[in-house]
């Protein structure tokens, strides 16, 4: 956070000017929060930085050698192994570390992921903090809350018939969807076709089959995406933390200021930023024939 800074309600600023590899991505800037009635001391958010030099970009498949899925073969962008000290890494473990102060003592802690700019950008990120948990030693569990771009479950979705994940038992809805183990400690639940009240229901349910059995240390929902409808909302009430992505090639405060204000009482979640300094990926064409 910048001196001074606050986390819950950003000022409006002039565009910020363009981005170089060099300079450092200007942060959001954050003003007072509302006062807070019977509520515990609400943490600033943590401010990450997800670069291009953090990660690595490939071309293969999805499948390793064993066929086993394996995330960081996704073709998008992942984080490099063998970084223990990365600063990406750090600030990930430092927003789990609040998300848990927030969640019940018993039950495995959850975070939304959601954002501003394209779905993939923030499945991108998503992805890359689940695996950021995974390599600090969490077992994780990623659910597809994004009804609308699928992305996530566009990469995943045809391996549901090879590989089985452990909650198999996890089904959404009437069907015979299933999390999807992988080889990097990250079950993925790929999301339903439907509408946004019966998606949010499944959603609801598989967390709670999740958390009523253990096993997972933490829950992550990638998305959902804005604008948000009133079943999407709901979600956030089953959220213990939320983390917000904001694209460096878009106006960051003006970014902020809209989540927040679309968040309304919710933005007390906030547990962290993510300022996303990766090129834009291209959105996926192909979801509506996969969940045709």
């Amino acid at each position: 956070l910048a001196p001074g800074a606050d986390p819950i309600r950003p000022s409006k600023s002039t565009s910020p000017e363009k981005q170089t590899t060099a300079a450092p991505a200007k942060q959001p800037v954050l003003g007072k929060p509302a006062p807070q009635a019977a509520v515990s001391v609400i943490e600033k958010p943590v401010i990450a930085r997800l670069q291009e030099s953090d990660v690595m970009r490939t071309l293969g498949g999805i499948l390793t050698g064993g066929q086993v899925a394996d995330v960081t073969r996704l073709g998008w962008p992942t984080l490099r192994a063998g970084f223990p000290l990365m600063t990406f890494l750090g600030a990930i473990r430092d927003m789990c570390a609040t998300l848990k102060k927030y969640a019940p003592a018993t039950g495995t802690p959850v975070m939304a992921v959601i954002g501003a700019g394209s779905s993939i950008d923030r499945s991108v990120v998503a992805l890359n903090v689940a695996l950021s948990a995974a390599r600090d030693g969490a077992k994780v569990l990623m659910i597809d809350a994004d009804h609308q771009k699928r992305e996530l479950s566009g990469k995943v979705v045809r391996l549901g018939k090879r590989e089985a994940g452990r909650l198999g038992w996890l089904s959404i809805g009437s069907k015979a969807t299933r999390a999807i183990n992988t080889a990097n400690g990250i079950s993925i639940l790929p999301v339903i076709e439907g509408g946004d009240a019966r998606a949010a229901e499944a959603i609801r349910k598989s967390v709670a089959q999740a958390r009523s059995v253990g096993g997972y240390d933490l829950i992550i929902l990638d998305g959902p995406a804005v604008p948000w409808s009133a079943a999407d909302r709901k979600l956030f009430d089953l959220a213990d933390g939320l983390l917000a992505v904001l694209p460096v090639h878009l106006d960051i405060n003006d970014c902020m200021e809209d989540i927040l204000t679309a968040l309304g009482g919710a933005e007390r979640k906030l547990v962290g930023v993510v300022l996303n300094e990766l090129n834009p990926m291209v959105e996926s064409r192909q979801q509506d024939k996969q969940y045709a």
